[in-house]
């Protein structure tokens, strides 16, 4: 066959260039993962390039998304490439006091809103203490402490009877924690013992002011109707200035003390323990210990309920305790002739 010189030239470069398809393909993605080497094409030769020199996710640097911008479905997150944090991988993260986020938000709806308050988780809610339910349904808190001071209610969580006179009464639920208990406490003895104080002298000033004034020669401090000075009675303005100043000095010194000795540290210490003890009567055993402060924190209610009762009274009626219940505080035949004097006895 005759060819000509072109033609001949023409297919010793075709020949000399020509390369098997097979060797100018590249690896496919598979084969890299499946393999820990790969063989690749440069300058017409085949080399080997080291595993560590491959190119893979992980030598890629991490992306950090702390405000949640890529999605659970993208392909960053597919390919491990977004670097987990601490604030993308904690739950509940928002705090959401206002309740900006409505209920069918995602947010709420991937549980990403921090609870206001801890969740309690109640497996019998029902408290009976009328038993109108069932023993054997199942749904009656059969562990639920009951109040004493309200059976209908349970006993508020704070109020575990440690303290004298606890019946489990707070139904607005002051107290919220121990501290709070205990300060409640402080202040509640502290106007116990000022009200039995009250209660004793504002009867005792109401029968013996007047006398007591004119053996001193001095202006009774109650008025014509023997009532004592107070808010709502009106006669504070005959009290000698001095006499405020004294109580006022005193009482602000009892409370430094006071204040002193409840932060001292002192485990023994438990409120209103002032440590005035100058007759020796307080107990040396713990239970009769428990009972008088028992007595003293019932009498200090009672008189708290008492003194409240006076000013109301007096404030009303226009006349003195002692004279609309003589009985609690006059001899009996004074007060039989009282009543007999002014039409009640016949």
């Amino acid at each position: 066959m005759n060819f000509h010189p072109s033609t001949l030239l023409s297919l010793s470069m075709v020949a000399a260039f020509s390369v098997p398809a097979a060797a100018f393909q590249m690896p496919s993605s598979s084969s890299i993962r499946a393999h820990s080497t790969t063989f690749m094409r440069m300058n017409n030769e085949i080399v080997e390039v080291p595993e560590e020199a491959q190119p893979t996710s992980s030598s890629r640097a991490p992306l950090r998304d702390p405000m949640g911008l890529y999605s659970a479905n993208s392909e960053e997150r597919k390919n491990g490439l977004i670097e987990t944090t601490e604030e993308v991988s904690e739950p509940n993260k928002i705090y959401d006091p206002l309740n900006l986020y409505p209920s069918d938000s995602e947010e709420r709806k991937n549980g990403m809103i921090k609870s206001i308050e801890p969740e309690v988780v109640v497996a019998n809610a029902v408290v009976d203490p009328m038993g109108l339910y069932d023993s054997d349904s199942g749904e009656v808190d059969s562990g639920a402490i009951m109040s004493q001071a309200l059976p209908f209610a349970t006993r508020p969580l704070m109020l575990t009877g440690e303290l004298p006179g606890d019946a489990g009464f707070d139904p607005l639920g002051f107290a919220k924690s121990r501290e709070d208990l205990m300060n409640y406490r402080e202040a509640e003895i502290k106007h116990a013992r000022l009200a039995m104080l009250a209660a004793a002298g504002w009867p005792l000033s109401e029968l013996f002011d007047k006398k007591i004034a004119l053996a001193l020669h001095l202006t009774p401090l109650v008025d014509s109707s023997d009532r004592a000075p107070s808010i709502l009675n009106g006669g504070l303005g005959k009290v000698n200035p001095f006499y405020w100043i004294a109580v006022l000095g005193a009482a602000s010194a009892i409370e430094f003390y006071g204040i002193n000795r409840s932060k001292s540290g002192d485990e023994s210490y438990f409120p209103g323990n002032l440590g005035f003890d100058p007759l020796g009567v307080y107990p040396k055993n713990e239970a009769d210990q428990k009972n008088m402060q028992l007595a003293e924190i019932k009498n200090g209610r009672l008189a708290m309920i008492a003194i409240f009762g006076f000013a109301i009274q007096e404030f009303v009626s226009k006349s003195g305790v002692i004279d609309e219940t003589p009985f609690f505080f006059l001899p009996l035949a004074e007060t039989l002739k009282m009543y007999t004097n002014s039409g009640y006895l016949d």
